[in-house]
């Protein structure tokens, strides 16, 4: 079986690098629409056979209710490797993948993830690096606890020499749509030209918020 599972810290807490260039509700309004794409792409994967989401926000839980996602309550918020640790220690025995992604990924692709699980079927350790080229936009895992994770500063280095440290082959899946986190103003501009739809990018346009950051109009 294959078992797709998405992180969501409490959706108010989240994008504060954006802090000073949006409210406080733009940003929860952006939180959701990037949810709500990422949700409803991996739903519509069918190779996919169980969709969850590590969060104990009760609006991306609602939200998630809605694609029918198997909700991994967290009680108390202790960072990513720790929900992911939790998730996968409540996962059953018989689970022969684990895709593990980030709920910032607003231009994720159903194509893209089909062919990602399909090519890395069965491999140990399959790193997905964000844009930079440093960090991990996503791990898939067979079994789902092949190895711990270590999202964090420079985390792709991390996941392959930990692979190659418990004598692990490991693979390398670039992808564009899932190395496409959205921290910066740069990240959200991208979506003026590239989103088109995307819930997020109808949002960013609904509440104007492209033209407050071409012309600077910073919220304080």
């Amino acid at each position: 079986m294959n078992v797709a599972i998405v992180m969501q810290k409490p959706i108010h807490q989240a994008k504060t690098r954006l802090k000073n260039w949006l409210s406080l509700d733009e940003r929860i309004g952006l939180v959701q629409s990037m949810l709500f794409d990422v949700l409803s792409t991996l739903a519509s994967v069918s190779c996919i056979d169980v969709l969850g989401i590590v969060t104990n926000d009760p609006k991306a839980i609602i939200l998630a209710g809605q694609f029918d996602f198997h909700i991994f309550y967290e009680k108390e918020v202790q960072g990513m490797n720790k929900a992911i640790k939790f998730a996968v220690d409540a996962l059953p025995d018989n689970i022969e993948q684990l895709l593990i992604l980030p709920a910032d990924i607003p231009l994720i692709s159903d194509f893209e993830v089909n062919n990602l699980l399909q090519m890395v079927r069965k491999a140990p350790v399959t790193v997905i690096p964000c844009r930079k080229g440093t960090g991990t936009n996503g791990l898939v895992l067979s079994p789902p606890g092949v190895i711990n994770t270590a999202f964090g500063v420079n985390s792709k280095e991390k996941h392959c020499l930990m692979a190659t440290t418990a004598g692990l082959n490991y693979s390398i899946f670039h992808s564009f749509s899932l190395s496409h986190d959205i921290d910066t103003v740069e990240d959200l501009l991208l979506l003026k030209t590239m989103g088109e739809g995307t819930k997020t990018r109808e949002y960013l346009e609904r509440y104007q918020i492209f033209d407050k950051l071409l012309t600077g109009k910073v919220t304080l």
